[in-house]
């Protein structure tokens, strides 16, 4: 009897390390369950995060081509004789007009002096 209470010792013993054990693994799983779902989440922020850079670097490549698109033909109607022409002569048209405007006030101008000049004269005649 007491054999068999030496050899249940033993076993209890034996199922107690093996309990330890199997506690001493769980712990070291949960331990690495835990740094894979960080590695997750960071793995989950990096794509998020690629997708965000993919997509703000495709607006502005498109950006890009089209504003160069643009200027590029804003630089060649600039250039072109014809625009060049357009302003020239909406220029002089200006230029005219400004010098007409400028005789009408030259003419006004001298009416003036010589309403003046008259009533001047008027008054300073003897009555």
């Amino acid at each position: 009897m007491e054999e068999i209470l030496k050899q249940i010792l033993t076993g209890i013993n034996e199922v107690k390390q093996e309990i330890g054990e199997i506690g001493s693994n769980i712990k070291t799983l949960e331990h690495r369950l835990d740094r894979l779902e960080k590695m997750d989440s960071i793995e989950h922020r990096v794509e998020v995060n690629q997708i965000d850079l993919t997509d703000i670097k495709e607006i502005l490549e498109k950006m890009d081509s089209f504003q160069t698109d643009v200027l590029k033909d804003f630089f060649q109607i600039f250039k072109g004789s014809s625009i060049n022409k357009v302003y020239r002569e909406e220029l002089n048209l200006i230029n005219q007009r400004l010098d007409a405007q400028l005789t009408k006030i030259a003419k006004n101008e001298e009416s003036i002096l010589m309403i003046e000049g008259k009533s001047s004269k008027v008054s300073n005649a003897p009555i």
